[in-house]
């Protein structure tokens, strides 16, 4: 038994000394806190006529009065700094959702220019293709119909300005009549008309009335050459991203059909959509980042138009990016973010961010006021790393708590519950 009182005992002594020493550290604290009672009136001693029959009560907001008194040697202690506050700007940024799409300015999506059937393939799906490259052939008897007609007109145009040629010089040589000069020379007009007029119709189908390159190879003359057959041609540099087309398959007046989508995959859109509030702040021509959540790549694009109406459902505006897309990071019909750099900043009070305190669910700075400090309600702003904009309550060049504001802040909670209410005990 005495083996253990030995072992214990030591452990005894040693917890005894540092509960000794602890105490005696927070007597100190407490007596340093305590110096400024003597600038109070809390030992003057209570007239007995009040003790035996006031019975007044104490305002309540004496009890609970918003405001912290400290001595020099108290506010050295807790390390209480001021700040002046100062003017500054903070970046504003938007942070919006929106969906990949084409960019319909390079998307083409292609028909047939005239009833017919496929003859010819050349791409398939996924395909890059080059202006002017050729997509399908198609047959179409329609085709030959107006080469035939074009050809008639031309030849009749030829004819006819023989004849206005030759009326032309029999008249100067007084051997007809005017009667029959006027009658050659509306003919050979009728005749131009004529074929402008069919001319015109092959050049809406983007056809060359001339046909030399589809010359067969057992006629030399243009005249005599009647082509049944004509190609699609991609408008623009692209890729394949739609084929909606198979060999033999015909397709009459009625039924044209979209055939080949190509589109420009380097240079897509991206929709953004804001809220009324959040329009007041984007324009054209502002910057956007957007992230790729599947590779984690950042794209630039900047905003090329901001829709004058709000949808009804969704009650936001759309936002339209015009995004690089070199690379091929990014797809139609995929879902990213996109930050827009708005045009600055409000021009604010910039104060650290541990300067700000909760009270009651507030946000408020310490600002000094005679021997003490008290606490102002402020509105806060954007968040700037480690510091903290501050939209109203605080004003630039007013002085406030840089450091120290927690410790006034709970210095404030523990008073509001003794009966020294207010004060830094």
């Amino acid at each position: 038994m005495k083996k253990y009182l030995f072992a214990v005992l030591p452990l005894v002594v040693i917890a005894g000394g540092a509960g000794l020493f602890f105490y005696n550290q927070m007597k100190h604290v407490e007596h340093v806190l305590e110096t400024d009672h003597d600038d109070h009136d809390h030992e003057k001693e209570i007239p007995k006529t009040e003790q035996a029959g006031s019975s007044r009560k104490e305002p309540e907001n004496s009890r609970k009065e918003s405001f912290v008194h400290l001595t020099d040697a108290q506010q050295e202690l807790i390390q209480i700094k001021l700040g002046k506050a100062v003017a500054g700007d903070v970046e504003s940024t938007l942070n919006l959702n929106g969906e990949v799409r084409l960019n319909l300015d390079k998307t083409a999506r292609i028909m047939p220019r005239m009833p017919g059937f496929v003859s010819r393939i050349f791409v398939k799906d996924g395909d890059s293709v080059r202006k002017g490259q050729r997509l399908a052939t198609l047959t179409s008897h329609k085709l030959g119909e107006y080469y035939s007609n074009y050809n008639s007109a031309l030849e009749q145009e030829k004819l006819a300005k023989s004849e206005f040629e030759m009326a032309e010089e029999l008249k100067n040589a007084n051997a007809t009549s005017r009667k029959e000069y006027l009658r050659y020379k509306r003919e050979y007009a009728e005749a131009v008309i004529t074929r402008k007029h069919t001319e015109e119709l092959l050049q809406s189908l983007q056809l060359d009335p001339a046909h030399a390159e589809h010359l067969h190879a057992r006629n030399t003359d243009a005249a005599l050459a009647v082509c049944t057959t004509y190609d699609v041609t991609a408008p623009l540099n692209g890729t394949v991203i739609a084929r909606n087309i198979t060999l033999g398959e015909n397709f009459t007046e009625d039924s044209l059909p979209m055939i080949f989508t190509v589109s420009d995959l380097s240079n897509l859109w991206l929709e953004l959509r804001a809220s009324p509030q959040e329009l007041l702040q984007i324009r054209e021509g502002q910057v956007v980042i957007v992230s790729n959540p599947d590779t984690r790549q950042e794209y630039q694009g900047k905003v090329v138009y901001i829709a004058p109406v709000i949808d009804e459902q969704t009650r936001t505006g759309l936002v339209r990016v015009e995004m690089d897309n070199r690379n091929g990071g990014l797809r139609p019909g995929q879902f990213v973010a996109g930050r827009i750099q708005t045009d600055s900043a409000v021009r604010s009070v910039m104060v650290p961010r541990d300067a700000v305190q909760l009270l009651e669910g507030k946000p408020v700075v310490f600002i000094p006021q005679g021997d003490g400090f008290a606490p102002r309600q402020v509105t806060l702003g954007k968040d700037a790393g480690p510091v903290v904009q501050i939209i109203s309550g605080l004003n630039p060049g007013e002085q406030y708590v840089s450091s120290g504001s927690f410790e006034l802040k709970s210095i404030l909670q523990v008073s509001g519950m003794d009966s020294h209410a207010g004060h830094g005990h």
